[in-house]
């Protein structure tokens, strides 16, 4: 996994800025140059003053030794600060592919704790411990620096003793060894805490999102939320707490190596030089060697254990790039373009991850070009899970569902979905104009007066119109503080137009008029069945009356159709339709 994960981000950062890793190899070999510099340097120096102190070579020592520093040090950092330009485009790219990846994932994995939290893991990897990948490329690179550092201040010390040479790598691997298992430990605790930190994330947008404003403050929820985010809290605090301590316990074992090690080394170089076995300016030159070389060996080291703690990260983000996008594996055949599609549901079944029981049972229907037809159903009943299944949230547990013929799994996902304009209860409207909410991706530069046909179509033009800004007044107040707080009904009414502006084929109401009191409902459901009449759409809502005009109507009840027909053939069966029909209808008369 250690080189996977370093195969996997040196491939990501060539195809995204190959200049990058061109830069940060020329930085490794300037910046391994100029440590044995300052190690070679003070021997020649001192070697000289204490021999035949010819001015002239001292010049050329110090001059030369000078103007390669110089010039290697603004080499260095300019070639450092290129590189760290680059790695910040690489870390916008890598940010944007693992969005792409959410934006692009299956809506029931959406809905899926273990889904969610290999998310956040895989996000650990870009950002864990504030630096993320980018502390993987560096400790990478560094290496590589230091190992050129390591064969050079090696090659200086064979000429003292191999014997200490070998000695100091096996110290260093101790001392590495041990830090790696306490690093190891800490990675571990960072994964278990990332569900944790994720409930912190939700709670905190509860309390930052205007959206549960009211709820907050009319149910007096404060206490019980901030009960609840401070608990969490807490727990996270536990897991900094044990890495703290780990931390403090490979800190104490690497320092008390060190000074051991460090102490050792400078015993034996005094002891040779009080024997005559090498000089002063031997002396010096041992001594940074030996520095040099704890200080490489020890960052290499360093560096190889944070890889392989991130390489841990890794595995949850190949982890979540692997993620099956089921819905996007068909065939992608083309659905050639027709005036009319049909749709049929043949013996489908669907079942939710994680359930025993059916959502949907044996479920035959066909939906004609044209047709108007309306689920019907007491909650629970598979009308919104009937509907996911249509527009391809989900595919079917079993059976399959047809457009004019071909299994909807087999046509490219993107030109299926193009086919549907569908308006949910749970409508979303962004923080963004009015205009561009219409539009969403669909943006047209001179397309205000579609804007307000929609808009009048849908009943709200009236009020658009009265906004100092019309239709590029901001939704909401979170980024603009003259933005417009839509009703639910106007909100509904914005989501309708979006609908309607769409002009797809197929339209679908998934209980969107629930805020509109029942005359409102029933007045929009018959306007918007004139707005859709060269237009298949089907209807979900609980109020029966407002439906009654509809072509055919389907009767749900535990996850299987029980009848369907016309309201005066459902009426006639007196059946459950008829039963709640005439429910609503005798509370509607009172």
């Amino acid at each position: 996994m250690f080189f996977k994960g370093i195969l996997f981000l040196l491939t990501f950062c060539w195809n995204s800025k190959k200049s990058y890793i061109l830069f940060m190899i020329i930085t490794q070999f300037v910046d391994a140059t100029l440590p044995l510099v300052l190690v070679v340097l003070p021997k020649l120096v001192i070697d000289e003053l204490m021999n035949q102190q010819r001015i002239e070579y001292l010049i050329m020592f110090l001059g030369g030794a000078g103007i390669v520093l110089l010039i290697g040090n603004l080499l260095s950092n300019f070639l450092h600060t290129q590189a760290f330009i680059l790695k910040g485009d690489i870390f916008v790219d890598f940010r944007i592919m693992l969005s792409e990846k959410l934006a692009k994932a299956d809506y029931e994995s959406l809905e899926n704790p273990e889904f969610l939290n290999t998310k956040e893991r895989a996000y650990k990897f870009l950002y864990g411990d504030g630096q993320g990948f980018a502390s993987v490329l560096d400790n990478f690179f560094n290496i590589i620096s230091k190992i050129l550092n390591f064969i050079g201040v090696i090659f200086i010390l064979s000429t003292l003793n191999i014997l200490v040479v070998i000695l100091f790598i096996f110290i260093v691997l101790i001392n590495s060894f041990v830090d790696a298992r306490y690093k190891k430990k800490n990675v571990k605790l960072d994964l278990e805490k990332a569900p944790y930190e994720r409930k912190i994330f939700y709670f905190s947008d509860i309390l930052d999102n205007f959206q549960y404003g009211k709820e907050m403050r009319i149910g007096n929820l404060k206490d019980w939320i901030m009960g609840k985010y401070k608990n969490h809290i807490n727990i996270t605090q536990e897991f900094y707490k044990k890495s703290i301590k780990n931390n403090r316990k490979a800190l104490f074992f690497s320092s008390l190596v060190q000074f051991l090690q460090q102490t050792a080394s400078y015993v034996y170089l005094i002891v040779n030089v009080v024997n005559n076995q090498i000089g002063l300016g031997d002396f010096t030159m041992y001594f940074n060697s030996i520095n040099l070389f704890n200080s490489s060996m020890q960052q290499v080291m360093n560096s190889i254990i944070e890889i392989s703690r991130y390489a841990q990260y890794y595995e949850a983000v190949e982890k979540y790039m692997n993620i099956p996008t089921t819905l996007r594996e068909g065939k992608n055949q083309t659905l050639m373009d027709s005036i009319s599609y049909n749709i049929k549901f043949e013996n489908v079944c669907f079942k939710y991850a994680g359930q025993e029981s059916y959502a949907l049972k044996n479920i035959n229907l066909e939906i004609k070009s044209n047709e108007k037809i309306a689920l019907v159903g007491e909650n629970g009943a598979g009308k919104t899970t009937l509907v996911k299944l249509l527009i391809r949230l989900y595919n079917p547990t079993k059976g399959r569902i047809t457009i004019n013929g071909k299994d909807i799994r087999d046509i490219d996902y993107d030109q299926y979905m193009s086919l549907f304009s569908v308006v949910f209860q749970d409508y979303k409207l962004f923080s963004f104009s009015i205009k561009e909410n219409i539009e969403l991706s669909n943006n047209q530069p001179n397309n205000d007066i579609d804007i307000a046909n929609v808009l009048e179509k849908s009943g709200i033009k009236t009020k658009i119109d009265s906004l100092d800004k019309g239709i590029y007044t901001s939704i909401y107040k979170n980024f603009d503080q003259t933005g417009f707080e839509p009703s639910g009904g106007e909100g509904q009414k914005i989501a309708l137009a979006r609908a309607i502006y769409k002009d797809a084929f197929f339209v679908v109401l998934d209980e969107p008029t629930a805020a509109l009191d029942p005359r409102a409902e029933s007045e929009m459901f018959r306007k918007f069945n004139e707005l859709v009449e060269n237009k298949t759409a089907v209807y979900i809502t609980h109020r029966l009356v407002s439906v009654a005009f509809c072509d055919k109507i389907i009767v749900l009840n535990k996850g299987e159709i029980i009848e369907s027909g016309d309201h005066g053939k459902l009426i006639d069966n007196n059946n459950l339709y008829a039963e709640l029909y005439n429910m609503q209808a005798e509370y509607y008369e009172r």
